[in-house]
């Protein structure tokens, strides 16, 4: 069954909320025990400063995952709209916790939509309140369109 997550925000975000962003991402990434990879899903996962970007590994994948600091619109808006589909393959735990990681550190610049329902994320929104010490009142935003 497909699942797909999707959200809308600017063009360039802070640096320095996006670095904290990424160092949250690591840590409770690392503590989930589910294997990624890179894009394509092969290679290495990515985490930087500027940017992160895992799949699941290789059958495990689906789409990757992916939020740059500073991104493009190709219609000239001044917001991104990106979704991710990972079929509920494993790597969406991973993908879930990352969207609330950058809710938490962007607050309204960052909206967030989903296919699925705010009960289907409630493994991750304890998985960060856990490890991160936040997450637990994570919503998603229902005017997170779907389609363009």
């Amino acid at each position: 069954m497909g699942s797909t997550h999707y959200w809308q925000r600017p063009i360039d975000l802070p640096h320095a909320a996006f670095a904290a962003a990424i160092r949250d991402c690591r840590k409770i990434i690392s503590r989930s025990g589910i294997p990624l990879a890179g894009a394509g899903a092969i290679g290495e996962p990515v985490f930087t400063d500027d940017m992160i970007q895992f799949n699941g590994v290789r059958a495990a994948g689906c789409e990757t995952f992916e939020i740059c600091r500073k991104d493009i619109d190709r219609h000239g808006r001044d917001v991104v709209w990106s979704f991710c589909k990972t079929n509920r393959l494993p790597y969406d735990l991973c993908v879930q916790v990352t969207l609330i990681v950058f809710k938490h550190h962007f607050g309204e610049l960052i909206t967030i939509g989903s296919d699925g329902h705010d009960s289907d994320w409630a493994e991750a929104r304890r998985d960060c309140q856990r490890a991160l010490g936040y997450g637990e009142d994570f919503r998603l935003n229902r005017n997170v369109p779907a389609t363009r």
